[in-house]
């Protein structure tokens, strides 16, 4: 079949393609360029010029097509005015959710259907189909690489034109699988940081945009007056390093986050813990909430999971009931769903 490749110019999407074309299907490569980089971004970014680079050196090995769609406008308008805004308000943004949803699985899988094709991308995560016919996102089998927690918000209609072949791969079978196809990316280290902040300075890049933000007050559970902040984009649930507050009896922790106030509050680890919360935007994978169904809920990619439950209010928002307070709950952060290794879907904690 045709197959359009998000190819972003690191090892994982090169292997995808590399796979796809051995499988014999006709292969085309795509990378999305997504921002405008005033220097030459660091190691460790993706979708840099470098990478772009990258991604038609390895179409050209594979001898598949490969073109460079422009998507800044999409990207500045769905992700980055989205993130600058969220740490404005308070909260903690996950734009790979954001670019996934309107970027990758958005503009990309609709130009891949214009071309009569499905969209393949280097996800570590898995498609199935159900007897029924139905679609099931499941997670990747590197467990250490697993994306699956960035996906929950693919629904059935997504689903039954993605492909994500390296997804029952582990991380050394990917880099093997482009070393034996003699690819330049097959030793390309990993892509940590947003690709919009390749420097990994979130606050530095919020005033960029917004400009400098007013001072406020770091407040104890009580009220008091600890010290001020320079803006509480700086600040995020469950901080504890750089508060600039002086030396308590026990170690401090941010609490939550009081946008219009602007105000810091700080306590000790056992006041940031919570057992319910509500959610925004829910997205299920199979169409419907899983109401009273025993649930593992990770409420941040790198967090094992915890059991719980979710329900529907009287005001017909979702509730999420966790059997064990989790530390660390932080809105704008996504919860996401399973059911062992089935993503169920999720949502964005308010």
């Amino acid at each position: 079949m045709r197959v359009v490749v998000a190819m972003s110019g690191g090892v994982d999407s090169s292997a995808a393609a590399a796979l796809l074309k051995e499988q014999g299907h006709e292969v085309i490569g795509i990378t999305l360029r997504v921002w405008s980089y005033e220097s030459k971004a660091q190691c460790g970014s993706c979708c840099s010029p470098d990478d772009i680079d990258d991604a038609r050196r390895v179409a050209e090995k594979l001898d598949i097509p490969f073109y460079v769609a422009n998507v800044e406008d999409l990207f500045k308008e769905r992700v980055v005015t989205p993130f600058v805004q969220s740490y404005l308000n308070g909260k903690t943004p996950i734009p790979c959710v954001s670019c996934n949803e309107d970027v990758k699985f958005g503009f990309l899988l609709k130009r891949a259907r214009s071309l009569g094709a499905k969209l393949a991308t280097g996800h570590y995560a898995r498609v199935e189909t159900r007897d029924d016919g139905r679609y099931v996102l499941r997670r990747g089998v590197d467990a250490a690489k697993d994306q699956s927690y960035f996906l929950f918000t693919l629904g059935q209609d997504e689903l039954k034109d993605v492909l994500f072949p390296i997804g029952h791969l582990a991380k050394p079978e990917v880099r093997a699988i482009a070393e034996r196809h003699g690819l330049i990316t097959s030793a390309k280290p990993e892509s940590m940081e947003i690709c919009f902040v390749p420097n990994g300075d979130y606050a530095q890049f919020v005033e960029k945009v917004a400009g400098a933000q007013p001072k406020g007050d770091v407040v104890s559970t009580d009220g008091e007056v600890l010290g001020t902040h320079d803006g509480i984009h700086r600040f995020t649930i469950g901080q504890r390093r750089g508060l600039p507050v002086p030396a308590q009896g026990e170690p401090m922790y941010v609490q939550r986050i009081e946008a219009e106030t602007r105000k810091v509050v700080v306590g000790p680890a056992d006041v940031i813990a919570r057992q319910s919360f509500h959610l925004l935007r829910p997205r299920w994978v199979d169409g419907a909430a899983p109401v009273d169904r025993a649930l593992q809920i990770r409420i941040r990619h790198r967090h094992l999971g915890t059991a719980g439950r979710v329900s529907i209010d009287g005001d017909g928002h979702v509730a999420v009931h966790l059997e064990t307070p989790a530390k660390a709950v932080t809105p704008g952060q996504a919860a996401v769903f399973y059911e062992g290794d089935t993503v169920v879907g999720g949502g964005w904690i308010l």
